[in-house]
């Protein structure tokens, strides 16, 4: 039996009536678990979170994914520390598979926890950096994963901040960042589209609802949410400005976008072609907290109205109202 751990809920008050899109409705405390990355929905309507191991350790197996209850609060060790997870980061679901990235490997998980590749390091086209997202393909034959690239290593100043965008550091940012396609039944992986300078480093990834056969990616460095047409490989850039540090994007059924910032742990929302967009929460602001925050991969549930956030640094689980 999975050891289970329940855990305190932090449920808000709410206006009567209705609350404004962006408002906190509660916070899951992951504690002591720590460094969450992603979460989505899986079997049974639960929740998976994938915890990443010990921070700059790139060996040691003490990666986990957990299923969370948000209802109560409950967490339980779905593939527990020492199965061969070292930091797995994007989780996607595909009705068959719970798929996580795990820097260079892509582990494919079955109902029961067990765990295995999805595809061996010989079958990508060029050796995986810094895989990263993921997100399933309909049908959930594939999945869709990002690598980061070459570029994720020099992104950053002596300070650990980004290069500001027009800086020459930021010139000489290599264009290697690519989207790989994984299928889940043979292993076979290609590369999606040529890398660009639109899509510099890329992060968050998903299907497109509304453009059928493209991607909508977001670029960790620029900041740019990008619609991609993998058939004429095609880029073009729907909205940019506050997004730098740009982590998960998903898309409504009306084509209403989500965007968050792994960089400054804000949370927007903008109609399909990018032209208004709106601040729905900022962990700082909102939670009158100092320092440095983040956010990530999150998961969105159109019918409930909510937003499920993973909050890296505070190690939480963030439910937001989005209408």
């Amino acid at each position: 039996m999975k050891p289970i751990h329940t855990l305190a809920v932090l449920i808000l008050a709410l206006p009567p009536a209705a609350a404004q899109a962006g408002t906190l409705v509660k916070s899951i405390d992951l504690a002591p678990r720590a460094r969450p990355e992603s979460i989505t929905k899986g079997w049974g309507g639960k929740y998976y979170v994938s915890i990443q191991g010990t921070a700059g350790d790139t060996t040691t197996a003490d990666g986990e994914i957990v299923q969370v209850d948000i209802a109560t609060g409950t967490v339980t060790s779905f593939v527990p520390a020492g199965k061969g997870l070292v930091n797995p980061r994007g989780l996607a679901f595909t009705g068959e598979w719970l798929v996580a990235t795990d820097t260079t490997n892509v582990w494919k998980i079955d109902a029961k926890g067990n765990v295995s590749l999805a595809a061996p390091a010989s079958a990508y086209p060029f050796p995986p950096v810094f895989l990263n997202d993921a997100a399933p393909e309909a049908g959930g034959a594939a999945v869709f994963v990002t690598d980061m690239g070459a570029g994720r290593n020099v992104q950053r100043d002596p300070s650990a901040f980004l290069w500001p965008a027009d800086s020459p550091q930021a010139e000489a940012i290599p264009a290697e960042s690519r989207v790989y396609r994984i299928s889940l039944a043979d292993g076979k992986v290609t590369s999606v589209f040529t890398p660009s300078r639109k899509a510099l480093i890329l992060n968050g990834v998903t299907e497109s609802k509304r453009a059928k056969g493209h991607l909508l990616v977001l670029d960790f460095f620029g900041g740019s949410v990008v619609e991609v047409d993998p058939a004429a490989d095609t880029k073009t850039i729907l909205a940019t400005g506050p997004f730098r540090g740009g982590d998960a994007i998903e898309e409504a059924a009306d084509g209403t976008l989500y965007v968050d910032s792994f960089e400054n742990g804000r949370v927007w929302r903008m109609d399909r072609n990018g032209e208004k967009v709106e601040k729905l929460f900022d962990v700082a602001a909102d939670l009158n907290l100092s320092g440095r925050q983040t956010l990530a991969d999150f998961a969105l549930d159109e019918e409930a109205g909510l937003l499920y956030v993973p909050d890296t640094a505070n190690s939480k689980i963030l439910v937001l109202k989005i209408r």
